[in-house]
């Protein structure tokens, strides 16, 4: 059944890519998320400060438009926040970039869910679930040979309905583009 809900996932992430995306990027980065409280799940009146670490993110944006335009991105984070939990993001952004030919900076922001599922139980079993969230950012795309290019790209991630907590999040990663 799990197996059928990430297919599912992925199929609706796919559909909704338009046909004629200008930039399909491949990526990989680092995560790093702010201090969070969380409380016990046995006595809701403890707290546990929680200093979670780094972690890696990988996936793909799809994008399109050359002034103004949109951005999907479709990323799995195999350890999120801790060993103990996975994490899933979907985003649906407005980007707005410089129309140069071999370099072209570019700020995105947008909405989305990140996805959170857990293996354990303890306090980190509270952020688990579906979480809105808020992200924005920029980077800069260039040319290399022919379709292929580079990307280099930094973000921040705000996550409500962390135990009535914000949870935000810096990202930075390089990717392959393939321009169509």
């Amino acid at each position: 059944m799990k197996t059928f809900r990430y297919f599912l996932l992925v199929f609706l992430a796919l559909t909704v890519v338009p046909v004629h995306a200008a930039d399909f990027t491949i990526f990989g980065g680092m995560q790093h998320p702010g201090k969070l409280t969380v409380r016990s799940i046995v006595d809701n009146s403890t707290t546990i400060p929680l200093d979670p670490r780094d972690f890696g993110t990988f996936g793909i944006r799809v994008s399109q438009g050359r002034v103004f335009g949109s951005e999907t991105t479709l990323a799995y984070s195999p350890n999120f926040i801790s060993s103990d939990n996975s994490a899933f993001i979907f985003n649906g952004n407005l980007l707005v970039q410089a129309p140069l030919v071999a370099v072209r900076p570019y700020a995105t922001a947008g909405l989305g869910t990140v996805y959170v599922r857990g293996d354990t139980i303890s306090a980190l079993d509270a952020i688990t679930g579906a979480k809105f969230a808020v992200n924005y950012g920029g980077g800069l795309k260039f040319k290399l040979a022919g379709p292929l290019g580079g990307q280099f790209d930094a973000r921040g991630y705000s996550l409500t309905g962390v135990q009535s907590e914000r949870l935000n999040i810096f990202e930075v990663s390089v990717g392959i583009v393939f321009s169509f």
